[in-house]
């Protein structure tokens, strides 16, 4: 599975319809979709079609969250997970500034579907794959247990672990498209070649020069229509993509390039091309981390550099990578300890000294010990997640070891602060009515 190199072809069916005068990139979406909303009205009046194809719709990217990876293959997916944004607000103004959306890629495949009246995967094939000469390609459940997809590997503390994920229709645009190396490497020729492989166009060299055109500022390069536009440069510590990182260590040879990154949990895909050299470097892996996402991008930069006569650079793994999976482990054993710890006062000194303790102290060292579990757990269940960009439920299928380990923490932090409060009760109703 390709993750989000599914948006250059999603672009690619949009531009279709372009050039085909059914759909106007500077149109409303809803002039197409007319049921597509945000929570806000007039923010979703004035969205455009380009707006949605260049990440600068003002759909916020925890938008993508919200409707991503739930693997529904039901009739209608896709346009229900689209119809879900109805309760999401705009993060700003369509058109203000950029934030990478899935969602509203989503939104575009709502748009084909309604657009040209067939399903947004047979619409791929039809006009696209198929034409293109992708013989296994998977845009279609079907398609997936046809094809037999490879099981992806996340990885579990370092060690990579079998993960049969399901097809999910209701995210094909964004990022259920798969196949074979071979698949993407017809993409890759068509997209160098204006448009056209073997006698077959599927765009004008027009239409292929938009979507490679950087458009807008994007968090890293420049960003198209589904594509990522910048040079090729050194991948110096803080730069994430073997572009300019703006420290001045720029090695690379400034070649132009054109590039999309995807990953799944348990599958990571690369596409970087060098139009100016009428190159391409494609990986595929059947494994990822989210935490370790730059390891796996650099693969793929790292051969771009050889075919544009530089040598790779090595990528240091993410110190949080390794040490989130441990730290939350040993939190949970942390607590578990303390769980236990209230066996101690079995022991005859103990005994004594938890009789001794006034009311006044009882109380306070309860109040602290449960605000201190209450606390640490909501940390771990929203704060924890929302700084890595997802949820608690989005931690568990992306990085399972980190996420169990939150998720472990979190019950027994909830157990600690029940128990505290039970053995206080006890232990007042012990004392009667002793002064504090």
């Amino acid at each position: 599975m390709w993750g989000s190199v599914a948006k250059p072809f999603t672009a690619l069916a949009v531009m279709r319809l372009a050039e085909a005068g059914r759909v106007d990139l500077d149109a409303p979406a809803r002039t197409y979709l007319p049921w597509f909303r945000l929570a806000d009205e007039d923010a979703s009046d004035r969205i455009t079609v380009r707006h949605l194809l260049t990440n600068t719709s003002g759909i916020p990217a925890s938008a993508s969250t919200e409707i991503a990876d739930r693997y529904d293959n039901t009739p209608g997916a896709l346009a229900d997970a689209v119809r879900d944004l109805a309760r999401i607000p705009p993060a700003n103004g369509p058109g203000e500034s950029y934030a990478y959306s899935s969602a509203g890629y989503v939104v575009l495949g709502a748009l084909v579907e309604e657009v040209s009246g067939r399903p947004f995967g047979t619409y791929l094939h039809e006009e696209i794959l198929d034409p293109l000469g992708m013989e296994h390609a998977v845009a279609t459940a079907r398609d997936f247990r046809r094809e037999r997809v490879a099981p992806g590997h996340r990885l579990l503390f370092g060690k990579a672990a079998r993960f049969n994920a399901p097809y999910d229709t209701s995210g094909t645009p964004a990022s259920h498209v798969g196949g074979s190396v071979r698949d993407l490497s017809r993409l890759a020729l068509a997209e160098l070649g204006g448009g056209r492989l073997d006698g077959r166009r599927v765009l004008s060299a027009k239409g292929i020069a938009e979507t490679q055109r950087g458009q807008v500022d994007s968090d890293i390069d420049r960003f198209g229509l589904g594509w990522s536009v910048g040079t090729l440069k050194g991948t110096a510590k803080g730069a994430s993509n073997g572009t300019s990182d703006g420290t001045g260590n720029d090695n690379g040879t400034g070649e132009r390039m054109v590039w999309k990154s995807g990953s799944l949990p348990g599958y990571d895909a690369m596409v970087v091309m060098l139009p100016d050299s009428d190159r391409a470097v494609i990986v595929v892996q059947n494994a990822f981390h989210l935490l370790r996402a730059q390891e796996f991008h650099d693969a793929a930069f790292g051969v771009a550099r050889i075919l544009s006569g530089e040598d790779p650079e090595s990528t240091s793994p993410d110190p949080l990578a390794l040490l989130l999976p441990w730290a939350t482990a040993v939190l949970a054993g942390a607590l578990a300890l303390c769980v236990a710890a209230p066996a101690l006062r079995l022991l005859p000194g103990r005994r004594a000294a938890a009789r001794a303790r006034s009311r006044r102290r009882i109380m306070v060292n309860t109040f602290a010990s449960a605000a201190g579990s209450l606390t640490l757990a909501a940390l771990l269940w929203w704060v924890l997640p929302s700084a890595l960009g997802g949820s608690i439920e989005s931690a568990l299928l992306w990085m399972p070891d980190a996420g169990w380990g939150a998720v472990t923490a979190v019950v027994v932090a909830l157990v600690l602060a029940a128990e505290r409060t039970v053995l206080a009760v006890l232990d007042l109703r012990r004392r009667g009515g002793d002064a504090c």
